[in-house]
């Protein structure tokens, strides 16, 4: 059954889990590779796929004066995660203290304590923590779980990202 739950209230993850990071805003082709490939691990490990994600948006509360267009509002970015392949939806609040927190404070209380990861599936552009500090090599450095590090999907246009799509819906 899918779920989704707001950090800090308790998860339905006894043995943990295996998660994808990321803003996933859009849940575009890129964000579905990683999915994909962070669904086949789980099973591998016969854990349940946790896809965490953060809101608001980051880039809302850290550049709050520049324009800013969210492509999915939450509700719709959960049921498109679990339509992914998610079994559940773990959204961490960002505001001005989680901006502060340094990365291993936030490997510490969200994916050990709190979602108990076993895996951690991330694009290789992920950034997290305090001045955006850590980053893939980082998470791949703390033993408490393993790291798989994905290469950006894309076309002749380049990588998928968020800001493309925004960027496509701005033009006329």
């Amino acid at each position: 059954m899918a779920w989704f739950h707001t950090f800090p209230s308790p998860l339905p993850l006894p043995q943990g889990c295996a998660a994808a990071l990321g803003n996933f805003d859009g849940v575009h082709a890129g964000h579905r590779a990683l999915l994909q490939h962070a669904q086949q691990l789980a099973q591998a490990n016969g854990l349940p796929l946790v896809a965490l994600t953060f809101h608001p948006h980051p880039r809302q509360v850290l550049r709050p004066h520049e324009p800013f267009t969210q492509l999915q509002p939450l509700p719709e970015r959960v049921a498109v995660l679990q339509a992914a392949g998610a079994e559940g939806v773990a959204v961490v609040p960002f505001d001005s203290l989680r901006a502060q927190q340094s990365p291993a404070a936030f490997m510490q209380e969200i994916l050990v304590d709190w979602l108990r990861a076993k895996v951690v599936v991330v694009g290789e552009n992920f950034h997290f923590g305090h001045r955006a500090q850590g980053n893939p090599a980082t998470l791949q450095a703390n033993p408490a779980f393993s790291t798989v590090v994905m290469p950006l999907v894309g076309d002749a246009q380049g990588p998928y990202s968020s800001s493309r799509l925004r960027a496509a819906r701005a033009t006329p």
